[in-house]
């Protein structure tokens, strides 16, 4: 009987404690199993349904590495962007105060067969030019490293250098426009739809590093050719002895150790585009 009265007391305890902290109603257990029988089977179908798309997906058609239907996301969000950039506009800028070191980060076209920097000499840099191609395929006048950096206006810029992985570092780059630059020695392409930056190439690369750039990019005052960072030359592992600087991409357009420059008005690809990432690349 004791045994009884205890449970009973333990039951109506329960009972009153449900009642204060449970706002939903109390069921059988019984219809606990039924509902929870339902709750699995809704969310395993919603699971296989889900497996199915994505694999549907992932067996679509390939456009540059990736299914159609995500390439079609990437340009429809650089369709976006080409609709908002405009003529004056400007990126942040920060006092020299504000500058950090950049971490090194990607090697592509920098390296030798053995995954070593490739030093440039300083008789390599006094001879380097950049050669260029028109879009139409014929070759014109390289441009000479000595002239991009004696016969231009120099520019400062302390901006925001962001990485695609999520990190950024504000850092003081020393160059000239490239737009400047192009303007001497190849005024008819200024009006290209595009620009195709690579490293050079040669047998001891590893692999050559490419990036496509859009003619509202080129043409912005704020995107230089550069060859100092924050106040010191260029060191290996940043581009000796120029490479390209633009506050509107992430750091994977921003090409190091700029060897050739390639004009087109047809959509082009390059290294990380081959692999699956946004043409756009930018903000």
């Amino acid at each position: 009987m004791i045994g009884d009265a205890h449970d009973e007391a333990e039951a109506a305890r329960e009972r009153m404690l449900r009642e204060q902290t449970d706002d939903g109603e109390i069921i059988s257990h019984a219809e606990y199993t039924k509902r929870s029988r339902r709750a699995f089977l809704s969310f395993a179908g919603l699971g296989i349904a889900g497996y199915i798309g994505f694999n549907r997906l992932q067996n679509q058609e390939e456009n540059e590495s990736i299914p159609r239907f995500v390439r079609a996301g990437l340009d429809w969000n650089q369709s976006v962007w080409d609709r908002v950039q405009r003529d004056g506009a400007r990126a942040r800028t920060f006092s020299l105060d504000d500058r950090e070191e950049l971490r090194i980060n990607g090697r592509h076209g920098l390296e030798d067969e053995a995954g070593d920097l490739i030093e440039v000499t300083d008789d390599e840099a006094a001879n380097w030019e950049i050669a260029v191609t028109s879009r139409s395929g014929d070759t014109i006048d390289p441009i000479p490293l000595a002239s991009i950096t004696s016969d231009f206006e120099v520019q400062e810029l302390v901006c925001e250098h962001k990485c695609i992985e999520g990190w950024a570092n504000i850092v003081h780059w020393t160059g000239v426009r490239l737009s400047d630059v192009l303007d001497r020695y190849a005024p008819d392409e200024l009006s290209s739809e595009w620009a195709v930056l690579r490293t050079p190439p040669g047998d001891d690369v590893r692999r050559d590093y490419s990036a496509a750039i859009d003619n509202y990019t080129v043409r912005h005052a704020q995107t230089l050719l550069a060859w100092r960072l924050n106040g010191e030359p260029l060191t290996a592992g940043h581009g000796s002895p120029i490479r390209l600087v633009t506050p509107f991409k992430y750091g994977i357009k921003q090409i190091k150790r700029v060897g050739s420059i390639e004009f087109t008005d047809d959509r082009p690809t390059d290294y990380w585009t081959e692999r699956g990432y946004d043409l756009h690349s930018g903000f």
